[in-house]
């Protein structure tokens, strides 16, 4: 079959509900590389448009869609771009009504019900994509029957059927590489303005799954269990990006890069054997590091690694089971401090059972510990979370508009406060923390590089985030 495969555009103003937007990164889309990499050994005619980073309107869309002329449309979504996702869907199908819409990816998975209530949409494919959408294609260009397929979702009318899940794919070396060759341009693509030094950057993922119970996190997708690629596959997968691309940097966007030190040892006794070293990036948990294996990371071109922190009150933490103590994270910052290895910290505004004091324990700890960057988001309880379940529990939850869902809109009150005081806080924290000499002098300096032109017009747009007043509730209803 003819197959295309969507990232829907979404932009970053959107993403992030405020021109901060402009200091965003983008990242390849993977899981619609790894589809088209798929689905294409077993003989299928793919084509892949990651219409955000082309910023491509629906008309455009549907220019590529009339040329190609596909026989099924394959559009992957998260939450917050599921409005966009459905513009899409219903611009093909309006246009090319014969066409087979195929929704997939973390919000399809978690209320595949909601998403099939909309007519554009045919098919849903739930959590891993790769198995269950290649079976669906040999159904569908076979005539057969796909009221049974694992791992699909499907409308007879009214009626929405939800199949079973189809089990996590066990061995993930087994996946061929993402069709990098589907990629429009690698540099268009970059991570966050001081989250890289050498440009072209590529994000890649070695692992699925993740342990950790995190309430705010969702695991439909994934699951729990974790499964890890071989330090082979992963350095056969660098290698190609370095040799064949050009790839200069790399950033490991695993939930938990580090859980297994030894795994990063193989990996990187390889990559030294084949004489390739870059400098890369990678995202922590505390718990998962000591001393050794960050001076082995540095020491094989580690500059920067992001923790999530979440919350500077230990309580918080236990409620949201983060599993962290805030001495392990004072150890763990102060260790990459001395190594020279610069660290950015996750954190949360609005927790359930947050407080005016809680948001400013958390302002006071990170600003008391050497961090390098904080990204500061409100609490998102998203479909398929522990929070979303029991968010109703601790505060009211804004349901309905998906779009408002993307960690900058406070749709999650906690009783208590109010929108207005979630929002000022989450500005007042990057404030405190930004607007401080040794950060503005970093950055500055950062500016000097052979990047620092990019970084510095991607910084100076997002500025007016930190310093000019949101209109409170009343003027936004005028």
């Amino acid at each position: 079959m003819r197959v295309l495969l969507i990232y829907p555009p979404i932009s970053l103003q959107e993403r992030y509900s405020s021109d901060i937007g402009y200091a965003g990164g983008k990242q390849i889309p993977l899981g619609i590389y790894y589809l088209a990499a798929y689905v294409r050994e077993r003989g299928h005619d793919v084509r892949a448009i990651d219409a955000e980073v082309l910023c491509w309107s629906n008309e455009q869309i549907l220019a590529a869609v009339g040329e190609f002329a596909p026989d099924v449309v394959g559009i992957s979504t998260t939450t917050v771009a599921f409005h966009r996702a459905r513009s899409v869907a219903a611009a093909i199908k309006a246009e090319y009504p014969n066409i087979i819409n195929v929704i997939g990816g973390s919000h399809p998975t978690a209320v595949p019900e909601d998403v099939l209530h909309c007519p554009e949409f045919d098919y849903a494919v739930l959590g891993e994509g790769e198995e269950s959408f290649a079976v669906l294609l040999e159904t569908l260009s076979s005539g057969g029957d796909v009221r049974s397929l694992a791992g699909v979702a499907w409308r007879d009318g009214e009626t929405i059927t939800v199949n079973p899940r189809r089990p996590f794919i066990a061995d993930l070396d087994a996946l061929p590489l993402p069709a990098y060759d589907l990629v429009t341009d690698f540099s268009l693509y970059n991570p966050p303005p001081m989250n890289y030094r050498q440009l072209p950057v590529a994000n890649i993922i070695t692992s699925r799954g993740c342990p950790n119970q995190c309430t705010f996190c969702g695991h439909s997708a994934f699951g729990r269990t974790l499964r890890q690629r071989s330090p082979e596959s992963i350095a056969a997968e660098i290698i190609h990006l370095y040799r064949r691309y050009g790839i200069r940097e790399i950033a490991f966007v695993d939930d938990t890069f580090t859980i297994n030190p030894h795994r990063i040892e193989d990996l990187f006794g390889i990559l030294d054997n084949e004489g390739i070293s870059f400098p890369w990036t990678c995202m922590s948990r505390v718990n998962t590091v000591d001393e050794c294996i960050l001076r082995f990371m540095k020491d094989h071109g580690c500059w920067h690694i992001s923790f999530g922190i979440e919350s500077g009150n230990e309580d918080i933490l236990r409620r949201i089971k983060k599993n962290i103590s805030l001495d392990a994270v004072c150890r763990v910052i102060d260790q990459c401090h001395g190594l020279g290895i610069l660290t950015k910290g996750f954190f949360i505004v609005g927790h359930p059972g947050e407080t005016i004091e809680t948001i400013e324990e958390t302002i006071r700890f990170a600003i008391s510990i050497p961090l390098d960057d904080v990204v500061v988001t409100l609490n998102t309880p998203l479909p398929g979370t522990e929070q979303y379940k029991t968010a109703g529990n601790y505060g009211a939850l804004e349901r309905g508009d998906w779009s408002r869902y993307n960690m900058w809109n406070p749709v999650f009150i906690p009783a208590g406060l109010t929108e207005e005081i979630l929002i000022e806080k989450h500005r007042e924290f990057y404030r405190r923390f930004y607007l401080r000499p040794r950060i503005i002098k970093r950055y500055a300096m950062s500016f000097l590089s052979a990047t620092g032109l990019r970084r510095a017009l991607s910084l100076m747009r997002g500025l007016p985030f930190l310093l000019k007043k949101r209109p409170g509730l009343a003027e936004r209803g005028k």
